[in-house]
């Protein structure tokens, strides 16, 4: 009994690890590209290649030290993909086509881990940075989840010790049974705290 209560006083005794991260809010904006599909009177297959608007918010975490150039980060948001619209059919006449713009937008909820990369500059000034993320949209109405992978330069301006804002363009992959691209522009603020 002496040895446990000896073992958990020695466990208590030790420093702890020191917490380094932060938490902030992001908006973001941008284009995606969507198919829409047509068929004509042979119940041949056409494709209208579009690109659409898509825009969102969500909380973002970054871990590590405030004045370290390597971060990683941790975002949850949501994303509106804006609705398709009415498929160009060229020269066919009589094209039919699922009418998907009268469903509305679609609603989307995304998850991505990757690291921001400092690359010149101070962290606790200005900070031009490449940003790598990868994840997904696992949330949506239709099962239509996705891969994504965002890659990109950024940068970060530190305002107080501890509040920075920060963006980013990105170029963008999704992945669901074919490669689409976007482009989005990420902006927010976070909070650090070591």
């Amino acid at each position: 009994m002496y040895r446990s209560l000896l073992a958990a006083l020695a466990l208590f005794s030790v420093s702890s690890s020191a917490w380094a991260g932060g938490l902030g809010l992001l908006t973001t904006a941008g284009l995606h590209q969507t198919r829409a599909y047509y068929y004509d009177d042979a119940g041949n297959q056409g494709i209208d290649g579009q690109t659409r608007a898509n825009y969102g918010g969500g909380i973002i975490a970054m871990l590590g030290d405030k004045d370290d150039k390597v971060q990683g980060v941790m975002r949850l948001w949501y994303l509106q993909d804006q609705a398709q619209a009415v498929p160009d059919t060229g020269s066919t006449e009589d094209a039919i086509y699922p009418d998907e713009a009268s469903k509305g937008a679609t609603h989307l909820g995304m998850f991505t881990a990757g690291v921001q990369w400092g690359l010149l500059g101070d962290p606790s000034k200005f900070l031009f940075t490449l940003e790598t993320h990868a994840g997904s949209g696992f949330a949506t109405e239709d099962a239509r989840e996705f891969l994504l992978v965002e890659v990109g330069p950024g940068a970060t301006y530190a305002l107080s010790d501890s509040l920075l804002l920060f963006g980013s363009i990105t170029a963008d992959m999704r992945y669901r049974k074919r490669v689409t691209f976007s482009e989005n522009v990420t902006l927010g603020a976070r909070v650090m705290f070591d």
